[in-house]
């Protein structure tokens, strides 16, 4: 029996992946409707047939009696969401690609630069200063929710708010929830949903926001895709950026070797960091529903089955990859992970959760002669979830240059 809301397949999945790429690597999930895809290449055919596996999401799925799951239909009228990008298909997905696009172009994106130097200088100023610091509460997960709450013109007062709601829409889908943390999430995405309506209403000059409402005034988009938008931006904008700067810190601290080589050379941090995407995907897998009767890795697959595309094990795939489990800054293809995706719903905000990376191991580096792992902090652990790959918290000891 394959149950991957056991605590320890939540924790470490990684022996679990290869059960399922060696011995089903398509694998029907103890006589449910729901479908695991655990190899690159299946991975690949599948994110490459969106009229085939649509990423409308209408149900939340999670742990039910022991390694069953249960699904929860979901009702987007009852908070008022609808599908956008991740969750949409051609022709909405299309549409909305290319009003966003323009969010994440490279001038724009290096126009943040500055901000993000002086956010990590000014976290590093007050971790050096104690000589450690609790990486994930202190940058980790602060960082991205700043960047992108400043690029969609949120006043900062509000960031916590924006911490908050981001970490209930993340364990709303986390699979492992108890009935009252997910009765208090949609509460929580209700609260959000009604915030980004009034910014929708009066955004900030200049801000993304304002082009989203004013797509919304051409009729581009109605009210409830442009908030849905703003939601998904906030959500994802902030988990996978904080999941790859917490990865990134903890590679570093239990690889000194490797630490010393970036800081001796910080041309290698971005391939470095493309290691750490395969390695430690942050989101752990996305959903999809089979629109119609098909075939995938030479197993048939029913329509309205739910299908599960496990991107933290193709990356880890032998077949895709050779030696998967070690870090490799000379692998001659670095970005072919699927750390962002992969097909028409490839993460948008790659190249910002790149730049926000680069720059904070640029300045750790820069400012350290080395970190480590506090030796009487507890073994660093991951938020439980089916959904995405975080650390809860990661105690470093910092040694200043």
């Amino acid at each position: 029996m394959i149950d991957p809301f056991a605590p320890e397949a939540l924790e470490d999945p990684y022996s679990l992946y290869e059960t399922l790429r060696s011995d089903a690597p398509v694998h029907r999930l103890n006589d449910t409707e729901l479908w695991m895809v655990s190899r690159y290449s299946d991975l690949a055919e599948a994110a490459a047939k969106p009229e085939i596996f649509s990423s409308h999401i209408s149900a939340v799925i999670y742990a039910g009696q022991g390694p069953t799951p249960a699904v929860l239909q979901a009702d987007p009228d009852a908070i008022g969401e609808v599908d956008v990008l991740a969750t949409a298909d051609p022709p909405d997905h299309t549409l909305q690609r290319k009003l966003m696009n323009r969010t994440f172009v490279p001038a724009r994106i290096a126009d943040r630069e500055a901000d993000v130097r002086a956010f990590v200088d000014a976290r590093l100023n007050e971790a050096l200063a104690a000589g450690h610091v609790e990486w994930m509460s202190a940058l980790a997960v602060p960082l991205p929710v700043t960047i992108i709450g400043t690029i969609l013109g949120m006043p900062s007062g509000d960031l916590d708010d924006l911490t908050r709601w981001a970490d209930a829409g993340v364990d709303l889908l986390s699979g492992v929830a108890s009935p009252e943390r997910m009765m208090e999430c949609w509460q929580e995405m209700t609260g959000f949903l009604a915030y980004l309506r009034a910014r929708l209403e009066a955004p900030s000059p200049g801000s993304v926001t304002e082009e989203i409402a004013a797509a919304v005034q051409r009729g581009d988009l109605n009210e409830r895709e442009g908030v849905s938008l703003l939601l998904q931006l906030v959500i994802a904008g902030s988990e996978s950026t904080a999941s790859l700067i917490g990865s990134a810190a903890r590679l570093l601290a239990d690889q000194p070797a490797v630490q010393k080589e970036l800081r001796e050379d910080v041309s290698r941090i971005p391939v470095f960091l493309e290691e750490v995407l395969r390695l430690e995907s942050p989101f752990r897998g996305h959903f999809r529903i089979v629109t119609q009767d098909t075939t995938l890795g030479g197993v048939s697959i029913p329509a309205g089955s739910r299908v599960m595309l496990l991107w933290g094990s193709a990356n880890r795939d032998g077949e895709a990859f050779p030696s998967p489990e070690s870090l490799d800054l000379d692998r001659p293809h670095p970005k072919a992970h699927v750390g962002f995706g992969s097909g028409i719903h490839f993460c948008l905000g790659a190249p910002l959760a790149r730049m926000e990376a680069r720059i904070t191991l640029e300045r750790l580096l820069a400012r350290t002669t080395s970190f480590g792992t506090s030796p009487d902090a507890p073994t660093p652990r991951h938020v439980p979830s089916l959904f995405v790959r975080r650390l809860e918290a990661l105690h470093l000891k910092l040694d200043p240059a």
